[in-house]
């Protein structure tokens, strides 16, 4: 049997820390975004009389620190028990709010406008979103400047339980 060389468990040594580090690295980014990006369902009321309508407005909150440079909704609202009217925001104005008593930018994606067509309880589907978000890395460019690492991730609502009276 074959001794192993020293320089071989060093090399073996070296690339297992290196796998490590960078595994920790990408936790540690994505740990970043899971606190930073939220997408949030607003409904002006979730207990309706068959005549009326109601509202549910889609946020995205983005903590101080982290940029989004895309993001693509994954699906809409669909379902058979309400007529459904989309209102798409014509510009996306990013506004501040306090959200988990931080201070977060916002902007609304969408409204929709739903119209109950029978009574009852119903289940909205959570509304999925792909987020491409740039974050800052503990590197620095030649200039000084943080090298932003970008971190693709999808996000959803929380269904949303609608009561028809």
């Amino acid at each position: 049997m074959k001794a192993i060389k020293p320089i071989a468990i060093l090399f073996l040594i070296l690339v297992t820390s290196i796998i490590s580090a960078q595994d920790n690295y990408e936790s540690e980014l994505i740990s970043k975004f899971n606190k930073g990006v939220y997408i949030v369902a607003e409904v002006s009321d979730s207990n309706v009389k068959l005549k009326d309508s109601l509202t549910v407005t889609y946020k995205l909150y983005v903590s101080q620190d982290i940029g989004i440079s895309n993001y693509n909704v994954q699906n809409h609202i669909e379902n058979e028990d309400f007529e459904v009217e989309d209102i798409n925001p014509s510009n996306t104005k990013i506004e501040y709010e306090f959200f988990k008593n931080e201070k977060y930018r916002f902007v609304i994606l969408k409204k929709s406008v739903l119209k109950p067509k029978q009574k009852g309880q119903f289940k909205l589907e959570a509304l999925a979103l792909d987020v491409t978000a740039e974050i800052a890395s503990k590197s620095n460019d030649a200039f000084g400047r943080l090298i932003m690492e970008k971190v693709n991730r999808t996000i959803k609502t929380d269904n949303i339980t609608i009561n028809v009276i």
